[in-house]
């Protein structure tokens, strides 16, 4: 049978009100409401048509083990700018993404997240806490004071699964939470915007996940604006350590150095020009003149020579892994998570789209 609870879910995910929802099923408003009515049934034909409708598979309506997760439980860059109606179809990609972590770690083993071994508690409220821890991870993950070549692959490697946000929607940048159900971090990244950004938006996350969320009190207790703060100040020195800025900095930052010397981290031009300003390489003035050009430049929207994309490497090994094996067929899996071939690529890096899949041989027979 067809569940509404997930019927209700996916209309989510699609981000469709009642009113989009009945304009794409030819019906009327009076009939979406029964179709999500969980006291009445849905009959075959208008299964189908939903199916086809929203683009998801029936296994995904069948299922009812998992709920989406909720907006208290993920960190959000500013949860009050956000339309409820985006957040909803944001969570409900969160429902699939676990799903698809699921399937994979009954295939495969991945990496397990391991805590790092930091004292938070030592250093709440201090100065520069969240410079110094990400300092100190950068110590325990033994990457030095080197530019991090690809920080998606990082986090997977230390077992945080990494997602695409598939929704372009400017004010959500990027998302996180811990699922307690299978231990495992999630972050989801939306690639809209410039590559720099993204990579500044995965290192935000992670922040969020090793500060603030091995005590969920920290969420009651914080303001989200200083929760964000602290984990954009975690980003700025986790991807460029305060000591290796100093010494590979140029005597002279200018505008047109800084946007060569972007691309030894590869930053944006904010971040650079705002880490050099916090650290007393240029005034005040050249600061607020520098953000006034990179404003009417368009370089706050466009990233000048933008660097390539950090991307997922570990999702399209596994689906070349899983893809090689004779029994492998995508539309089974697929089935078996509920998710459509496109919502699967959208999430995993265009993991699927990646990969040549062997076409199975045709069996003949001999009629006698």
């Amino acid at each position: 049978m067809c569940n509404s609870a997930r019927l209700r879910i996916a209309k989510e995910l699609r981000g469709l009100s009642n009113i989009d929802f009945a304009e794409k099923l030819g019906c009327s408003i009076s009939k979406v409401k029964q179709l999500l009515d969980v006291d009445k049934e849905i009959n075959d034909n208008d299964q189908l048509e939903i199916s086809s409708t929203l683009n998801l598979p029936m296994s995904f309506f069948m299922r009812n083990d998992t709920q989406p997760h909720e907006t208290d439980q993920i960190f959000y860059r500013s949860v009050a700018r956000i339309k409820a109606q985006h957040k909803k179809s944001n969570e409900a990609y969160t429902l699939l993404a676990v799903n698809i972590n699921k399937y994979l770690t009954q295939k495969v083993k991945l990496p397990s997240f391991q805590r790092p071994d930091l004292d938070i508690t030592e250093c709440l409220g201090q100065h520069k806490y969240a410079e110094y821890l990400a300092s100190e991870l950068r110590g325990l993950w033994a990457l030095g004071n080197q530019p991090i070549n690809n920080v998606v692959s990082l986090c997977e490697l230390k077992g945080i699964r990494v997602f695409r946000l598939p929704t372009e929607i400017k004010e959500i940048d990027a998302l996180s939470f811990f699922d307690d159900e299978t231990g495992s971090p999630f972050i989801f990244l939306n690639t809209f915007k410039s590559a720099e950004r993204a990579r500044f938006d995965c290192a935000h996350e992670l922040g969020h996940i090793v500060m603030h969320t091995h005590n969920k009190k920290i969420r009651v207790e914080k303001d989200n604006r200083v929760l964000e703060t602290e984990a954009d100040q975690f980003s700025s020195e986790f991807l460029m350590p305060t000591d290796a800025f100093f010494a590979t900095a140029p005597r002279y930052l200018s505008l047109e150095n800084m946007i060569e010397y972007k691309k030894v981290w590869r930053t944006s031009l904010k971040a650079i020009n705002y880490k050099a300003h916090k650290l007393g390489l240029i005034s005040d003035w050249v600061n607020r003149s520098n953000l006034m050009k990179i404003n009417s430049l368009g370089f706050n929207i466009n990233e000048p020579e933008e660097t390539h994309r950090d991307e997922s490497l570990m999702l399209p090994k596994i689906m070349s892994v899983l893809a090689s094996h004779p029994s492998f067929d995508k539309n089974k899996m697929l089935d078996e998570i509920g998710i459509s071939e496109d919502d699967f690529n959208q999430l995993t890096f265009d993991s699927l789209a990646k990969i040549d899949i062997p076409k199975k041989k045709s069996k003949l027979y001999i009629l006698e």
